[in-house]
């Protein structure tokens, strides 16, 4: 009887395919948490910048018992951000130059893919977050709000207030339709009415003696990036110095 013959070996492991393979699964994971949306929370930006702690600490701070005319400072905020968002959008179509601003109107207006819709949201997000501004500062000055310690505070969002209504002035004129040209003329005369600087602001925006297209370049890098920024550095410190000083209760 002849003996048994011994299987082969198995090879050994390869640990160095195995460290490999953790190393890739491991890699994976990591891109799927940064284009994931849980993962940008608890995934591999929270072990970098603790996100999920900052989120919930802020989520957690509790707020006094308040109606609904408090909510019209966030809704404001919100309706900037979707004027942000649908501005970059009909950025990608709008020319600002003369004649081809209007003719961009008319595209947007019409065959542009949802340009109507997206300009029509961009329009009446303006339109509510001027009406929400101007109850929030008329809720605030009713309620007594404005005073210290929230004085500074009170200044900060009057300068947002201005800021809005030269946002929404600005952006009635980038249509450069006939109405928007004597909006612009009646505007800046406004301003050239200003005591000691007023012509010097009225040269300014019109870019010249008249309105023209130098005037509308003018009025669109005022809405576009110049007030843009304003708002978001002046939205910041209020966002800032009410949750440091907190809501103010009504009295």
């Amino acid at each position: 009887m002849s003996p048994p013959v011994n299987p082969p070996a198995s090879p050994p492991p390869n640990h160095r395919d195995s460290r490999e393979q953790r190393t890739e699964q491991s890699l994976f994971k990591d891109i799927l948490g940064w284009v994931g949306i849980r993962g940008r929370i608890d995934g591999p930006l929270d072990r970098r910048f603790s996100l999920k702690t900052t989120i919930e600490t802020a989520m957690k701070r509790p707020i006094p018992n308040i109606s609904w005319w408090g909510c019209f400072g966030g809704i404001a905020f919100a309706m900037f951000v979707v004027q942000v968002v649908s501005g970059v959008l009909l950025m990608f179509f709008y020319v600002p130059a003369d004649p081809d601003a209007y003719r961009s109107i008319l595209y947007l207006s019409g065959p542009a893919p949802f340009g109507w819709f997206i300009r029509t949201i961009h329009y009446w997000a303006g339109t509510v977050m001027l009406v929400a501004i101007t109850i929030h500062v008329l809720r605030v000055f009713a309620t007594g709000a404005y005073q210290k310690p929230r004085d500074l505070n009170w200044v900060i969002g009057s300068g947002l207030f201005i800021f809005t209504v030269g946002f929404f002035l600005t952006g009635s004129i980038l249509p450069w339709t006939q109405s928007a040209y004597w909006s612009a003329v009646y505007w800046t005369d406004l301003v050239g009415s200003f005591p000691l600087v007023g012509n010097q602001l009225k040269l300014f925006l019109r870019g010249g003696e008249h309105v023209n297209g130098a005037s509308l370049i003018r009025f669109y890098v005022l809405h576009v990036f110049i007030l843009p920024a304003l708002i978001t550095g002046f939205m910041t410190a209020h966002f800032a110095m009410v949750r440091k000083l907190g809501i103010s209760e009504p009295l």
